[in-house]
């Protein structure tokens, strides 16, 4: 269990990070590419966790070099990820951290999701319950990797970047957090593996 004594605010990421719904991302991903005949690659598309998918469509575009309608695309995905039912579960060794942190420390989550799909996904859970604040992206233009998003939960929070700890499983989500000048877990597999210093 990392030491968060020296923090008044945590703010966690949400897929991948506080849920395991990294996974349903995937298969919509994956239907969308199999639809429009775009090669799949499963590890480059899991880097790009924390954008919003609209960012992640121009992304896949510029890669292989597509001349393919972008908003197409992203509704086929978009559409792909609220027919599937069950999102994911809450990741078991960060929940306990939210758990056993709430009463103590102002708490956030900082997303790259959109707030319906945000809220479907903690809808399944009691998370709502224990944050103070959530930001998605339908609440900042400049989206990780740039330091937007925690930026506007710390300030929401109403303390300092420097007195904040976010919990993070991508890299774009860890430059989010070093960009806002914030201390930074790593997650990885549902487990804290690193330590990323403002």
């Amino acid at each position: 269990m990392p030491n968060l004594d020296k923090y008044k605010g945590i703010i966690f990421d949400l897929d991948g990070t506080l849920v395991n719904s990294m996974v349903a991302h995937a298969k919509a991903w994956e239907m969308t590419c199999t639809k429009f005949n775009i090669p799949y690659d499963k590890e480059w598309l899991n880097q790009l966790g924390g954008m919003p998918s609209r960012k992640v469509t121009l992304e896949i575009i510029k890669r292989y070099d597509l001349s393919i309608d972008a908003l197409q695309v992203t509704k086929d995905k978009i559409a792909n990820f609220e027919a599937i039912k069950h999102k994911g579960d809450v990741i078991p060794e960060i929940y306990a951290i939210l758990q056993q942190q709430h009463r103590y420390k102002k708490i956030g989550i900082g997303t790259g999701a959109q707030a319906k799909h945000a809220k479907s996904i903690l809808d399944t859970t009691d998370i709502l319950s224990m944050i103070d604040i959530l930001v998605t992206s339908d609440d900042v233009q400049n989206h990780k990797p740039n330091p937007d998003t925690f930026l506007k939960v710390a300030q929401q929070l109403k303390l300092a970047p420097a007195d904040c700890i976010v919990f993070e499983d991508t890299l774009i989500g860890q430059q989010a957090a070093t960009a806002a000048g914030i201390d930074c877990y790593m997650v990885e597999g549902g487990v804290v593996t690193a330590f990323i210093p403002a």
